[in-house]
């Protein structure tokens, strides 16, 4: 059901982006492929595109790692992430009695209890044994065992994760890495991406990039979606939600839910604009929270391009306007490259504007 809420695993329920699965799953089965690259903003449906490309591709052994598994992640909470995704696979992999299981429990540093696992001590030392754990089983089996780490920037919270990456890409042939990430400026710097010093630099990867979608197959989404509910929804209705979520699938799938639920395209539309808007609220004051001496400007900049696209110079004199102050292009562009990063604002053509509808919206709660 396409209006089911939540990350989906049934082909059946997963819309559009063929091209996109192809390519994964082509990935996922390609010996030569050592690491793919998933980008998109949020909510596009990249955790959708990965579970489901696994299950066409007929991978039986992978690890998930999700960096939203938690409110926030530290230090501690990325060794409980990557504790829980093993467990998983351990479970999946023959339990307490299996080789996996053996060898885990031979890491100093590492408990295990049944299909629990637990880091003792959150050192790296530990990872590097607990990976190449799990290279050798992916050689005894004869199967390549995919590593997924989703919102895979997040994990550089621990320091050296990218070289831990780097480790796996050179020594473990048997794993296979797959990184995704909506801050597409962060992943592109642990991917090392024009710097030579990095880790993770020079090292070839397939890369998937989820586009959101256009205004006609956003109403295509919709139709389909109600039709699979058994019900007539005015296409007036759905022109109106599209203007106002454009086309992104996760805000798309919720107004098809509330509209379900509501039977009211009005309260749907609301619903989803207000509960939407929250969650950005929270997204964009976890950026904000370290940058309160420029936060004025940041915000400025998000309610510039809440009217409409604009260029860089249109931009910098709407900033400027709203701020009452010059500024020199060096510090501009260092805001614009910021937001950027975290996925808030994208470029296009010659034009910037917001990554996210719904960033305008909640742009306007956010005090300053």
């Amino acid at each position: 059901m396409l209006f089911r809420l939540g990350v989906k695993e049934d082909p059946s329920e997963f819309f559009n982006y063929e091209a996109e699965l192809e390519m994964f799953t082509r990935g996922l089965r390609d010996n030569v492929t050592r690491m793919i690259v998933v980008k998109g903003v949020r909510r596009i449906g990249k955790s959708s595109l990965i579970r489901v490309g696994l299950r066409l591709a007929g991978q039986r052994f992978y690890a998930l790692f999700d960096a939203r598994a938690v409110p926030e992640l530290t230090v501690d909470t990325v060794y409980n992430v990557i504790a829980s995704g093993v467990a998983t696979l351990l479970e999946r992999m023959g339990g307490p009695s299996s080789v996996l299981s053996k060898l885990v429990k031979r890491i100093e540093g590492v408990s295990v209890a049944g299909i629990s696992i637990r880091f003792r001590e959150k050192k790296p030392q530990a990872l590097i044994e607990l990976m190449e754990a799990l290279g050798n089983v992916a050689e005894e089996a004869g199967e390549k065992l995919v590593l997924v780490f989703d919102e895979a920037q997040e994990f550089t919270v621990v320091k050296g994760f990218d070289k831990l990456l780097a480790h796996i890409y050179d020594y473990h042939r048997d794993l296979k890495l797959v990184l995704a990430g909506s801050e597409v400026g962060l992943l592109d710097k642990l991917l090392g991406k024009r710097k030579p010093t990095a880790p993770l630099y020079g090292r070839p990867y397939l890369e998937v990039s989820m586009k959101r979608l256009d205004h006609d197959k956003s109403v295509e989404f919709l139709e389909r979606g109600f039709s699979e509910l058994g019900m007539s929804w005015p296409r007036t209705y759905m022109e109106e939600a599209v203007k106002e979520l454009d086309g992104i699938p996760g805000w798309l799938t919720y107004y098809g839910y509330q509209a379900y639920n509501t039977r009211s395209h009005k309260e749907a539309l609301k619903r989803t604009l207000e509960e939407g808007s929250a969650l950005v609220r929270v997204e964009l004051e976890r950026f904000l929270a370290p940058r309160q001496q420029a936060r004025t400007r940041y915000l400025a900049i998000l309610k510039c391009l809440s009217l409409k696209p604009m260029r860089w110079s249109e931009l910098k004199t709407c900033l400027e306007t709203a701020i009452a102050r010059r500024l020199n292009n060096a510090q501009y562009t260092r805001y614009l490259r910021e937001l950027q990063d975290y996925s808030f604002i994208a470029k296009m053509g010659e034009e910037y504007q917001l990554a996210d509808p719904l960033i305008g919206h909640a742009v306007k709660s956010v005090k300053v």
